[in-house]
This record gives structure tokens, C-alpha cells and sequence, in this order.
């Protein structure tokens, strides 16, 4: 055991084996610095090379800086805004030794603006406008975590956004989670996106998926698709992502999509992507 606290939020435990170590927030595994990066270069990058420009970043959630730290390879980024609830993990990034070798000190980078608090009240009090926002909050269980991957959130998010600009959210697993995974691309498209799914797998997590969307007025599904595929990573430093790897994250197992058309849309009032959360294999119930 390397540390143990208990915030106002959750309870924080970080583990190690064989120089490795876990996050795990009230029971449940975060990251292991054994390959976060397969989660984390997957998570930003595709989004960082689609948006038309790269100028204001906005990252809800990622407080342990692992995200940031992505972000800050590219040297046209000029604003980096980190939205996160819980101050103890913001502090952890800033000075624990475990995170401080893991996000190479990302958090002390001077483009990066540290705020604590809600998502959601942050962009409705704001009228900041962002090229790329990228959501990396827990998983949708529970009402609280449901509503930041409603429709409404998701119109609040295309608002902020530039019209060129690229929304990307983790979106658990599609394999464990299909149809929470399913209902998240489904409220995306229904908040005005055109969205495409891609996936990989990380040992210490399972097959793992994200959601990428950009304003379907400004880019069709198929275009989006077709860039996605000729993406290139060749001029950024990463330790799993390449082009191979890109175009095989596009690809899903037969029947994976049999449903979508039946999937109901998530809202703040119907917070329907709790409940197909909740009957996954994750979910618990």
C-alpha cells in the first residue's frame, strides 16, 4: 500500500506491484501507470489532430493530469483548461511522487488553468469557446455522472464549441457496457453530432471505448470517418497510438451495432444511459 485518504468526494487508495502502480477511487481501478497510455493517447489524440485549429483546449474531468499531459506535446496549443470536482486529486497530481512521474509534471505547465468544480455549472457559467473538449469523467452510474452524458450536457458542450471544433468523451467499455456504450453515441447524435465509436484494448481495464463527435452541420458522419482513418501520429511522441492502431480501433465484432436504432436517448429527466449501465456486466446489478 502506497497511500490511503478520504476526501469529501472519495476515498483514495494507490497501490504497487513490480514498480507499477493503480489509482483507485472508492474501490474502483482509475488507471495503472502500467498502461494508462494506451488510455490516455487514445483518448486525446484523434480529437487533437481532427479539430481545424488547436488554440483552447478544455479537458472535464483527468485531475490526475495524465490527460494534460497529451495535450502539452502539442506546441500550438496555447490554452489548457482542466475542469475537475475533486481538489485532493488535483493535489496528488501536483505533488505525489507516483503522479508526478506518470503526468511528467503536465499541471505546472503554464498554459493549463486548474479548475475545482462541477462540469456542468463550469460551462453554464462560462461563454468561453474551445477547438477541442475532451470528457474524461467516471463511468455513467448513478444520476450525478448520468447527467454529464445527457443530451442537454452535450448541447451545453456544442455550444462551446468551435464550429471546426471536436468533442470526445471516454465512454466505457463496449463490451461490458454495450449498451450504455450504444447510448452514449446515440445522445451525442441526437444533441446534433456526428459522432463515430472506436475502441481498443488495455489490460489492466478490458476492451475500452471512446465516442467522437463533431457538429453535423460542419462534418458528415462519413467524412469524419474517412478522417479518421487517414490520421497520423508519426510527429507526436507516443508509446502505443500509430496509424495501424487508429484504423484498427475503428473496427467492432459482428453484432455490436445490431441495436443502436433501438437505443433510447439519455436525458437529465430520463437518464436512461444509468440504467443500461446498471444491467451491464459492470453495472453491478
Amino acid at each position: 500500500m502506497v497511500y490511503q485518504d478520504q476526501t469529501a468526494y472519495q476515498r483514495i487508495v494507490i497501490t504497487e506491484w513490480k514498480g507499477y502502480h493503480w489509482l483507485h477511487l472508492n474501490g474502483n481501478v482509475q488507471f495503472s501507470t502500467y498502461d494508462e497510455k494506451r488510455y490516455h493517447e487514445s483518448l486525446v489524440h484523434p480529437a487533437m489532430k481532427l479539430s481545424g485549429s488547436r488554440n483552447n483546449v478544455l479537458i472535464l474531468g483527468g485531475g490526475d493530469g495524465l490527460a494534460v499531459r497529451e495535450v502539452i506535446k502539442y506546441a500550438d496549443v496555447k490554452a489548457i483548461t482542466l475542469v475537475d470536482l475533486d481538489k485532493a486529486i488535483i493535489d496528488l497530481a501536483r505533488t505525489h511522487p507516483v503522479f508526478v512521474e506518470a503526468n511528467a509534471r503536465a499541471l505546472d505547465d503554464p498554459r493549463v488553468n486548474v479548475v475545482i468544480g462541477d462540469a456542468g455549472a463550469f460551462l453554464t457559467r462560462s461563454d468561453a469557446l474551445f477547438n477541442i473538449i475532451i470528457i474524461d469523467l467516471p463511468d455513467p452510474k448513478g444520476p450525478d455522472l448520468a447527467r454529464l452524458y445527457s443530451r442537454e450536457f452535450y448541447r451545453l458542450c456544442a455550444r462551446h464549441l468551435t464550429p471546426d471544433g471536436v468533442l470526445v468523451t471516454q465512454a466505457s467499455s463496449p463490451l461490458n457496457a454495450r449498451l450504455a456504450f450504444l447510448c452514449i453515441e446515440r445522445t451525442m447524435t441526437d444533441a446534433g453530432f456526428s459522432t463515430i465509436p472506436y475502441h481498443t484494448y488495455i489490460p489492466t481495464m478490458g476492451d475500452w471505448g471512446w465516442i467522437l463527435g463533431m457538429k453535423a452541420e460542419e462534418m458528415s458522419e462519413e467524412d469524419l470517418i474517412r478522417r479518421m482513418r487517414q490520421l497520423t501520429f508519426e510527429d507526436i511522441e507516443t508509446q502505443f497510438l500509430n496509424a495501424e492502431a487508429m484504423r484498427g480501433m475503428l473496427h467492432f465484432w459482428k453484432g455490436m451495432f445490431d441495436e443502436k436504432h433501438a437505443i433510447e436517448v439519455s436525458t437529465e429527466m430520463e437518464p436512461t444511459v444509468d440504467r443500461y449501465y446498471r444491467k451491464s456486466e459492470w453495472g453491478f446489478e
